[in-house]
């Protein structure tokens, strides 16, 4: 057999290896890949994520009611309370953001407007809070209330802090 015949006769033997090499490094390289992409979600996760169930304390009116807050991926939070339907005057529904200030302790400055009667906005007001996992499935807090212009600006305090104290909703199947 010539060269040229000895070489043909190895790539034949040689293919079906390199391919299964490469078919097998494919594999590891996107399994890697899947489990690195996994991992980071995972890690960018903030554990405040999630829907609370919240009682919010009114310290200066020693009056308490309960919520539900939920914080986003991306710093959103939302919320709704047993109180919104019945407080003179009028609420629209709260929204606000959220951030990470260290390990497990959390920022959030939540909003709604206040209406007159005729149903014309008369201010927002906004709330500064600050809550910290006590644990993955509970949460403490406090807040301060400042009554500011529709447009979120020139706040002044009002003098309502709160205090917060939650557990996590889970989630449950049917």
């Amino acid at each position: 057999m010539s060269i040229l015949g000895k070489i043909e006769e190895i790539k034949l033997r040689v293919r079906p290896l390199v391919l299964a090499s490469a078919i097998l490094a494919a594999s590891v390289a996107g399994l890697s890949t899947a489990a690195k992409a996994q991992d980071e979600r995972s890690g960018l996760a903030a554990p405040i994520e999630g829907t609370w169930i919240l009682n919010i304390h009114r310290v200066t009116q020693g009056f308490t009611f309960s919520a539900l807050q939920s914080f986003t991926a991306g710093g959103v939070t939302v919320a709704t309370g047993t109180v919104d339907r019945n407080p003179p005057p009028p609420i629209s529904p709260l929204y606000g953001s959220w951030r990470r200030i260290e390990d497990n302790s959390y920022a959030a400055t939540i909003c709604f407007f206040i209406f007159d009667s005729a149903g014309n906005a008369l201010g927002m007001i906004k709330t500064n809070e600050t809550f910290r996992l006590t644990d993955d499935n509970h949460v403490t807090g406090t807040g301060e209330a400042f009554l500011c212009d529709i447009n979120g600006d020139n706040c002044v305090g009002v003098n309502l802090p709160i205090t917060i104290t939650g557990k996590r909703l889970i989630a449950q199947s049917a």
